[in-house]
């Protein structure tokens, strides 16, 4: 999709904004007052982010959408696993080999998750708000019920069973 920048691409961010759901009428009053800018926000991934020498981290190995907030942690993690797998071997090349494989075993459980979020908080149509009916009383019940992959890491249970439990299926 082409980004939209500045004031020139409002119409068309109003015309977008409709096409998918959002009422005319909400635009009723709305007046441009600052920027507007689009970004990317679809995930992006390199298989097994090392090779000759080379390891790639943060953002170069992977992009989350940024809606769950996980690139500073996913680069910082990224940081200390080479670290310590660096700092575990005289074999460089096999600690590569293992901080890209930890790295995409991690990156994984973030991209499931996070498509798990955007499922259950941002897809629109009447399956989703059935979805939401039948998990978000579940959920202000028991809060243990969230997925806490944003939170708590890639070490969370991000499983079938932590899904249906997530989405009110169990």
């Amino acid at each position: 999709m082409p980004r939209l920048q500045g004031a020139s691409s409002y119409d068309r961010f109003r015309t977008e904004a409709e096409e998918i759901g959002v009422p005319r009428d909400a635009f009723a009053a709305a007046r441009l007052a600052g920027p507007l800018a689009t970004f990317e926000g679809a995930d992006s991934w390199v298989e097994h982010p090392y090779r000759d020498g080379v390891a790639l981290l943060g953002d170069a190995a992977a992009t989350s959408d940024p809606t769950w907030g996980q690139g500073m942690s996913m680069a910082l993690r990224g940081a200390r696993v080479l670290r310590d797998a660096l700092a575990g071997t005289d074999d460089w090349d096999a600690a590569g080999h293992a901080y890209a494989a930890d790295h995409d075993r991690a990156y994984a459980v973030v991209h499931r998750a996070d498509g798990w979020f955007e499922e259950l908080f941002m897809e629109p149509g009447p399956e989703a708000d059935e979805r939401r009916a039948r998990a978000f009383p579940l959920l202000a019940a028991d809060p243990t019920r969230v997925v806490d992959v944003p939170s708590s890491g890639p070490e969370s249970p991000c499983d079938d069973a932590a899904r249906h439990r997530f989405f009110g299926e169990d």
